[in-house]
C-alpha cells in the first residue's frame, strides 16, 4: 500500500477527439441533421449525433427503473410521445390533458414531430397510435381530454377533431363530449364565411363507466326563473329529496289532483348548489412570446383536471409542451407526467414547473431558454470530424 493510490485514473471530461472524414461521410453527417437546426459543420453534426445517442441512452436508463411512485411532484420525459409512452407501465395515470400539435400550423423543426404530415389521414393515423398508448396507461375508470383546432383545405373545412374523435371511436375509445372552447376571435383573411372563434375539447373514456367529479364544475344558476323554483323548494322543505321519491309520481300528483309540476317541485328537482357544466366554455386564450405563440390556456386545463382526478392522482400530458398542463396539476394537487419532443421546451417546461413546485409564481414561459440536445455549443464534450 505505502500510501500509493491504486485507484483506475479520473476520465478527462474535457478531451477533445479529432479525426478525418472523406467528403462522403461530411455530407452524410450533415444530411442527417436537420438544417433548421443550424447545425454547419460536420464538427458540430457529430456531435449532435452523439450527443443525441447519449441522451436516448439515458432516457432507456430511466425508463427501466421508471415507476408511478418515483413521481413526487412532476417528471417529464424527452422523446417521441409514442415509442415513450410504450416504455411506461400500464394503468398507471387517472387522467390525459393534452393539445397535440395541429395540422400544418406550426413547425417545430424536429424530424419526428407531429403535425407536418402531407395528408390528415397520416396526421390522425399518427395522432391515434399515440393515444393508443394513452388508452394502455390510463387506469380502467380513465378519461382522456384532447384541445385540437380544425383547418381548411382547398376551400374546405377538413374536420380534424370529429376525423380523430371517429377513428379514436374505432380503436375502443368512448367519445362521450365534444365541447366548445370559446375565445377571443382573431382576424382572419376570409370574406366569405364566419371568423372561426373557437377550438374543439374532446372528451373519451377509456370505459363506459368513468371517474367524472360533476360536483367540481358545478355553476352557479343564473335563470331567475330556476332561482325562484329553489327557492320555492327551499321554503317547503322540498330539497334534497331523492328523485325516485314517490312524491314526485304521476299517479300522486293525481291523487293529489295536480296535473302538472308545481315550482317548488322543479326547485326540489334541481341541485341547489349550481347547475351542470355546459359544453361551451368561455376562456380567454394566453399569449406567450418566443418559442410558442400560443398555447392551451391554464384555466382550460384546469376545468379538465378538476373533472378528471382527485387530489394525489397522475395526470399524463405526452404533448407536454410549455407545460400547461403540469401548472393546473400542480396547483390543484395532482401530479403530473409529460412527454416532449423537443429538448429546449423540455427545459423550459421544467423550469416553469419548479417554479411552480416550489411556490414561485409562474413566469412566461418564453423567457426560460435551455440547453438543447441540438445545440453542442453548451455542452462540455467535444467531438471534431474534418472533411479530407
Amino acid at each position: 500500500m505505502n500510501g500509493v493510490d491504486h485507484s483506475p485514473p479520473r476520465e478527462r471530461k474535457d478531451r477533445v477527439l479529432n479525426f478525418r472524414v472523406p467528403e462522403r461521410v461530411n455530407r452524410a453527417l450533415l444530411n442527417y441533421v436537420d438544417p433548421r437546426s443550424g447545425i454547419t459543420s460536420s464538427d458540430k453534426a457529430a456531435r449532435a449525433i452523439l450527443l443525441e445517442a447519449l441522451a436516448e441512452r439515458e432516457q432507456q436508463r430511466r425508463m427501466e427503473s421508471f415507476s408511478v411512485d418515483r413521481i413526487q411532484k412532476f417528471e417529464i420525459l424527452t422523446g417521441d410521445a409514442r415509442t415513450t409512452l410504450a416504455k411506461l407501465p400500464s394503468e398507471m395515470c387517472r387522467t390525459c390533458i393534452t393539445s397535440p400539435p395541429y395540422l400544418r400550423q406550426r413547425d417545430y423543426g424536429h424530424r419526428d414531430q407531429i403535425g407536418q404530415e402531407r395528408t390528415p389521414e397520416r396526421f390522425i393515423s399518427r395522432l391515434a397510435d399515440v393515444f393508443d398508448e394513452v388508452h394502455r396507461l390510463l387506469r380502467k375508470d380513465g378519461t382522456l381530454w384532447v384541445n385540437i383546432d380544425d383547418t381548411y383545405s382547398k376551400k374546405q373545412l377538413v374536420g380534424i377533431p370529429w376525423r380523430l374523435a371517429f377513428e379514436l371511436q374505432r380503436r375502443c375509445w368512448v367519445w362521450r363530449a365534444e365541447i366548445v372552447w370559446a375565445k377571443a376571435s382573431t382576424p382572419e383573411p376570409a370574406k366569405d364565411r364566419p371568423t372561426r372563434a373557437h377550438e374543439s375539447v374532446l372528451l373519451f373514456a377509456k370505459n363506459s363507466h368513468y371517474f367524472y367529479d360533476y360536483d367540481a364544475l358545478l355553476e352557479p344558476h343564473d335563470n331567475p326563473w330556476a332561482i325562484d323554483c329553489i327557492a320555492k323548494a327551499q321554503a317547503l322543505g322540498l330539497s334534497g329529496r331523492p328523485r325516485n321519491d314517490p312524491f314526485f309520481s304521476k299517479e300522486k300528483r293525481r291523487q293529489n289532483g295536480t296535473r302538472g309540476i308545481t315550482r317548488a317541485e322543479y326547485g326540489a328537482l334541481m341541485n341547489p348548489r349550481g347547475k351542470n357544466k355546459r359544453d361551451v366554455w368561455a376562456i380567454n386564450a394566453e399569449r406567450f412570446t418566443g418559442a410558442y405563440l400560443a398555447v392551451m390556456p391554464v384555466g382550460l386545463a384546469e376545468t379538465c383536471i378538476l373533472a378528471g382526478s382527485e387530489k394525489g392522482d397522475v395526470v399524463l400530458d405526452p404533448f407536454c409542451g410549455s407545460g400547461t398542463t403540469g401548472v393546473a396539476a400542480l396547483n390543484n394537487g395532482r401530479r403530473f407526467l409529460g412527454v416532449e419532443l423537443v429538448a429546449k421546451f423540455v427545459q423550459l417546461a421544467t423550469d416553469r414547473l419548479n417554479g411552480i413546485a416550489e411556490g414561485r409564481p409562474s413566469a412566461d414561459p418564453s423567457a426560460s431558454g435551455g440547453p438543447s440536445a441540438m445545440n453542442p455549443e453548451r455542452i462540455p464534450v467535444a467531438v471534431s470530424a474534418r472533411p479530407v
